[in-house]
């Protein structure tokens, strides 16, 4: 097949490798929470590096074109997959020490089969062995990996991993069964194609963790789009559309949804007496005491500043106020605890109601609870009033 030869694949590979290796390096700068891509970067220039330098073979010395281009691909190789163990949170020590003392053999038996006991079949053999081993220790490493944001990304690249070290193993024993090559350049198909596997290998890293990081990182957005970062509960958007999906329910099947509004009392003279950093503080245990009182089928948010919802499914007016003076008690019980100024006693005033039938409309319930928590404040604050 035209084009289907050794120094064709050298060239293609070094373009592949140059534009994946900037790639993760862009990469990597613009996402510095991500591990691994600068290694990545630096391990596909290498490969580059190697490649060219292979491609150049019988126009510059033995030692650049055979010794030093090879050992650019096998410590770019180590370089690709410490990356990946890095992305994946995995300790890369162990592979590190081991591959720094296969790559130091490596050297030495490249220079004697180049020089001492010049034979193109040993090193080919040589490479593969190294090529193929790490490929199974990486397809192992990735495919063991529960990652909740990327799982069919890194087995994909198990997948490609474990393909990789076959047909390198695949070439160690045709190798050994075949008659001695004399010139590499000039090796056959078999020893291309694993070439195409190293570019396969190369794209699918790369594809792999850049994949798996960009679902990562819409998680964490849709994550921060529902999430209120301060306290970790719900935010009002998100709150919202679990409401009108509960009262859709409740219309439905004829049932009662409650809801309870809640303020802190006085917030504004902590911020100004204490600091808004206290401030935060006081919303962070306010909100934890919330969810540990909680039913697990209840919905929390916090709704405004200071002021914070409840949606208690299936839960009639009168149920709805108990929980409510539940609450009450449980954020009055001394003291809110916080690390720069004196102990803090935190109350706070709730406005409850709950209605039932098809005519449930969210906002008349929000105007309803508003207008408790409103009877609450002007009663003295730290009560619990309906409507």
């Amino acid at each position: 097949m035209e084009g289907f030869d050794i120094r064709t694949l050298a060239l293609t590979s070094l373009i592949l490798c140059v534009l994946l290796g900037v790639g993760s390096f862009v990469f990597a700068r613009v996402h510095k929470s991500f591990r691994g891509f600068y290694q990545l970067g630096i391990g596909y220039f290498l490969f580059a590096f190697g490649f060219i330098l292979i491609a150049l073979r019988w126009h510059i010395n033995d030692f650049f074109s055979i010794v030093v281009a090879n050992f650019f691909i096998v410590f770019g190789l180590t370089l690709i997959i410490t990356g990946i163990l890095k992305f994946l949170h995995y300790p890369k020590q162990g592979f590190i020490k081991i591959s720094s003392v296969l790559l130091v053999l490596f050297v030495v038996l490249f220079l004697y089969f180049t020089y001492s006991d010049e034979n193109t079949s040993a090193r080919i053999i040589v490479i593969s062995a190294f090529i193929s081993w790490q490929s199974f220790f990486a397809a192992y490493k990735t495919y063991r990996h529960v990652n909740p944001f990327g799982r069919v990304f890194t087995r994909f690249l198990a997948f490609s991993c474990l393909c990789s070290g076959v047909s390198f193993l695949a070439r160690v024993v045709i190798t050994i069964n075949s008659a001695p090559i004399d010139d590499f350049m000039d090796a056959g198909y078999v020893h291309g194609l694993s070439m195409i596997a190293m570019q396969l290998l190369v794209i699918t890293s790369c594809l792999s963790l850049s994949w798996s990081a960009g679902q990562e990182l819409a998680q964490k957005l849709e994550i921060q789009a529902t999430i209120d970062s301060l306290t970790n509960l719900y935010n009002r958007r998100a709150f919202e559309e679990f409401a009108r999906k509960e009262i859709n329910r409740a219309q439905r099947e004829q049932t009662h949804v409650a809801i309870i509004l809640m303020d802190i009392d006085l917030f504004k003279l902590v911020n100004d007496i204490h600091g808004h950093q206290i401030g935060d503080e006081v919303l962070q245990e306010f909100s934890q005491r919330l969810t540990d009182s909680l039913r697990p089928y209840d919905i929390v948010a916090r709704y405004g500043g200071e002021e914070f919802m409840l949606l208690l499914p299936d839960t009639n007016e009168e149920t709805a106020v108990t929980i409510a003076e539940k609450l009450r008690i449980k954020i009055a019980e001394p003291v809110f605890d916080v690390e720069t100024s004196p102990r803090l006693e935190v109350t706070a005033s709730f406005g409850v109601t709950s209605i039932q039938g098809t005519d449930i409309d969210w906002q008349q319930l929000v105007g309803k609870a508003d207008h408790a928590l409103y009877e609450a404040k002007n009663n003295g604050r730290n009560q619990v009033c309906s409507n």
